[in-house]
């Protein structure tokens, strides 16, 4: 599978009352993931994908159009670091499709808590508009892209 992991440290005020992480901390993960990929390029692996859907103050920005995430199973708060396995799912005319699993560290082999789709549009930084995207930003995508996720209810 084509999947960048990002290794990410579990924060104490991520967790909530109940001693678990909460549901808003993943929407942070995720961010997080896309901005490792896309901007610092600092996942396990060199994607290639970072700077080609942002430009400075007033270049290409990516904005979230929509995004969706499935909770699978609770993630306690603890010392293990989380992986987020991030992909593409799809690519459009100016938007990307962008697929994650959220895999528990502490878990015995690979237990999956959570899964999520992004859909990103890249816009011309002053207007706002959507921009295609360019021939080079679809190249650094293409080794990335996988199977699309599937939730569990439509």
């Amino acid at each position: 599978m084509a999947r960048a992991h990002i290794d990410m440290e579990l924060r104490w005020g991520d967790q909530d009352a109940y001693g678990h992480v909460n549901n808003v901390a993943f929407a942070r993960y995720l961010e997080e993931a896309r901005v490792r990929v896309f901007e610092l390029g600092s996942a396990r692996e060199r994607t290639g994908m970072e700077r080609h859907f942002r430009e400075g103050a007033t270049g290409l920005k990516t904005l979230v159009a929509n995004q969706q995430i499935e909770y699978l199973n609770v993630l306690e708060y603890g010392p293990s670091p989380i992986t987020v396995e991030l992909w593409i799912g799809k690519l459009g005319g100016s938007s990307l499709e962008i697929h994650y699993e959220v895999v528990d560290g502490a878990a015995t082999g690979r237990s999956v808590v959570a899964r999520a789709i992004t859909t990103a549009v890249v816009v011309d930084g002053r207007t706002l508009r959507p921009v295609r995207l360019s021939a080079e930003g679809r190249a650094a995508v293409e080794p990335w892209m996988d199977e699309p996720l599937r939730f569990r209810r439509g």
